[in-house]
């Protein structure tokens, strides 16, 4: 026993590890091996349930299919433009056809043909009398398209001549191998003929059963049979296995064993179908009794191989530990060279800490700490200085100012200019540094990052001599305004050079302070300053409908309203920026909206981030808005938009009990479709957008009239008045009582 002790010592981690390595593998084997014995025994009951359900869902999505596409034929059935074509064939023949009502059609055709949940290969619309299609490309005689273009054995041209009605609106057919185009691809397809009494044309719609049979095929190995209510064969799965002849059924057993076949049926409630499932049980017996001799191989083959490799993972984990722990505690510790990547990497780690930890203590017992040098500074603020010198220039003690100067260049960087703008920079600096120290010898001028200088002043107090001297800097970086412009800004005193940070941030939270004007600005104080508003939020929704519509007037008027209300509240340079890049990035979101190609659109953010003043932002803005409305009217223009039909309709009935179903129904479309589309082209949907049209004539009424609140929400289709209420208060942030007070036109 204390042997065995010795050997595995309980509390190691080697020990540990691979008891929990074979707890997982016991786990494991329990499951298996309960999983192996109940799977054996419940094997049969298990494929009967597993089948029955495969087919339910089959027939469940065949008869959804089947409403489906009934209620697809019968809205082109009842389509007024196929009318329409019908009455012009038969006034002037083809010739005399409105092709953009035939365009229209088509256009409906692709749409349905181009759903994959249809599974539909083509619809076609048969003017019989006439003897030419409509179909997904357009107009096409009969002869030429059945003896062309959808050829089959079992469906000829003749067969498509014959005027027999079928009862009832739609008839299935069987399913055939068609022909289709000229590269003649053999396509298995499911006629649908939809027919109305006395109507002169007739639909046909083709079925691609592969497809439809993919998406919904139950258990592999097995075949799929649809029979039509008087028993004709629709469709097989596998029409050239060698099948034998499907059993009696009597209509209301769910499963039949018949000569070595499983044969599951069900009916469809709506479509009268019968759907047959059949699954070969010598085949299904034979390949259980292989798997449960290959679970039983695997299961031994498992154990033994996981014991084996706990042994080993468990040893080659706990070895390279043990190594490394035993060598923390050395002078020198051993390297781990191994097998494991990460292992290898904290060895090297933990090596290279050991001796970056000597030469650490080393270095601080011959020098100075870095807390004294600019060579410090220059790395914790990853400051560009030359390192030779910064070692020579020792940071002094006492009390002392931190001044940023920031540069704004004034025009569009290039490859030449980027140079030009170093060079500026570096010429700065050397003025700063003339100035500043004539003043003050013990100072020092750097240059940070690309565009920003700092000098370190050592002073008691913000005296007049700092005062002159940066005044004197002013006037001469004002005769270059034309090119760059400076910001200043002096942090207060701080006494000790550990505080370096806190002043450098305290200098950069002063530089957001800086106005939007072209000259030198020096800042002293941190001044209080309220919040700032461009857009309320009534305006930016505002902005953002007539932005949609491509309203360029509306827009600019509240843009101009925005910046004259930031330049009443004094706006920081910092806030006119942020205002006008987020007015230019909802321009540039809306446009990318409605699909409309942004690169013919200029970049106007590098343009934007060269203003300085509320005129230049004004300028920029307004071009980028001339731009991207004209883009929308165009865009607009180009097509048959929907959406201005929506919008002019709500418009002028926003005041009657208006529904998406209804409008949808106007226009021949589903209303998911619709709703759809109007929130794509949009970016709001058909309630927002009759919200807001209501809340819009709602103002113009609280503005006019003394009319009171209740009646207001009557006249504009709120039959509820707390619901008027709350929806005006959800858009404008006002309740309607109050936004009178604030806007009554006396």
């Amino acid at each position: 026993m204390k042997w065995l002790k010795s050997f595995f010592p309980l509390h190691s981690l080697f020990v540990k590890m691979l008891v929990y390595f074979l707890v997982v593998i016991i786990l494991l084997s329990s499951y298996n091996l309960w999983s192996m014995t109940f799977y054996s025994r419940n094997v049969n009951n298990e494929i009967v349930k597993y089948n029955l359900t495969l087919i339910r869902n089959t027939v469940d999505n065949f008869e959804k299919q089947y409403s489906t596409w009934k209620s697809l034929l019968l809205n082109l059935q009842h389509n007024e433009f196929v009318g329409n074509i019908s009455r012009q064939a038969d006034a002037g023949g083809k010739k005399g056809i409105d092709y953009l009502q035939v365009e229209m059609v088509t256009d409906q055709i692709r749409t349905l043909v181009s759903q994959p949940y249809y599974h539909l290969n083509n619809v076609m619309i048969y003017y019989r009398n006439h003897a030419f299609l409509l179909e997904r490309d357009g107009i096409v005689n009969d002869d030429r398209m059945f003896k062309h273009y959808y050829i089959s054995n079992s469906y000829p041209y003749e067969f498509w001549k014959k005027t027999e009605r079928a009862n009832g609106f739609m008839q299935m057919l069987p399913s055939s191998a068609f022909s289709i185009g000229t590269e003649k691809s053999e396509v298995q397809l499911l006629p649908l003929v939809a027919d109305v009494q006395g109507s002169p044309w007739q639909i046909i719609a083709f079925v691609n059963m592969k497809s439809w049979y993919e998406s919904y095929k139950g258990m592999a190995g097995s075949r799929f049979v649809l029979l039509d209510p008087k028993g004709t064969k629709l469709y097989e799965s596998s029409p050239d296995a060698a099948s034998q002849p499907l059993p009696e059924w009597d209509g209301q057993s769910e499963w039949i064993m018949e000569k070595g076949s499983y044969y599951f049926f069900e009916k469809g409630a709506r479509s009268g179908l019968t759907y047959i499932s059949i699954i070969p049980h010598n085949e299904l017996n034979q390949s259980i009794s292989r798997m449960n001799w290959m679970a039983v191989l695997l299961f031994a083959a498992t154990l033994l191989i996981g014991t084996l490799a706990s042994w080993v993972f468990s040893r080659n984990i706990n070895q390279p530990l043990k190594r490394m722990v035993t060598g923390l505690g050395q002078t020198e510790m051993e390297l781990y060279q191994g097998s494991i990547a990460e292992f290898s990497a904290i060895s090297n780690h933990l090596k290279g800490l050991q001796h970056e930890r000597k030469m650490i203590k080393e270095w601080m017992d011959q020098t100075k700490p870095l807390l004294t040098s600019y060579h410090y500074l220059a790395q914790f603020k990853n400051i560009a200085i030359d390192t030779a010198a910064s070692k020579e220039l020792l940071v002094g003690e006492g009390a002392f100012m931190v001044i940023v100067y920031q540069l704004r260049y004034r025009h569009n960087p290039t490859l030449k200019l980027d140079a030009l703008m170093t060079r500026a920079t570096g010429k700065i600096k050397d003025i700063i540094t003339l100035q500043i120290q004539e003043a003050f010898p013990l100072s020092h001028t750097l240059q940070m990052e690309g565009k920003q200088i700092l000098s370190i002043v050592y002073t008691q107090e913000k005296s007049d001599m700092l005062q002159q001297s940066l005044s004197q800097l002013k006037r001469i970086f004002d005769h270059d305004q034309s090119t760059y412009l400076v910001n200043i800004a002096v942090s207060s005193v701080f006494q000790q050079t550990s505080e370096f940070d806190q002043a450098y941030a305290e200098a950069m939270s002063l530089l957001l302070q800086a106005r939007p004007l072209e000259e030198t600005q020096i800042i002293w104080e941190k001044e209080l300053r309220g919040d700032v508003t461009g857009f309320t939020a009534e305006q930016e929704h505002e902005f953002y409908v007539n932005l949609q519509a491509g309203n360029e007037s509306s827009c600019q008027m509240l843009i101009d309203r925005a910046l004259e209300r930031l330049q009443r509240q004094e706006a920081t340079a910092e806030q006119l920026s942020h205002f006008a890049k987020s007015v230019s990035a909802r321009m540039r979101r809306t446009v990318e909206l409605l699909k409309i190609n942004t690169d013919v659109l200029p970049d106007y953010a590098d343009m934007l981030a060269y203003c300085v003043t509320p005129d230049q932002y004004r300028e920029i803005l307004l071009d980028e808005l001339a731009h991207a409305t004209r883009a929308i009217r165009r865009k607009r223009e180009e097509h048959y938009d929907i959406i201005q039909y929506v919008i002019q309709y709500l418009g002028s009935h926003y005041n009657e009990e208006i529904s998406l179903e209804q409008l949808a129904y106007k226009l021949s479309m589903s209303p998911t479709y619709l709703s759809g589309y109007i929130k794509e082209k949009t970016g709001s949907n058909f309630s927002d957008q009759l919200n807001a049209i209501r809340i819009t004539k709602a103002k113009e009424l609280l503005e006019t009239t003394n009319m009171p609140i209740q009646e207001v929400g009557n006249r504009i289709g709120y039959r509820n008045v707390t619901s008027f209420i709350r929806m005006f208060k959800k858009i404008t942030g006002q309740t309607p009582g109050d936004y009178r007070k604030t806007n009554w036109i006396r």
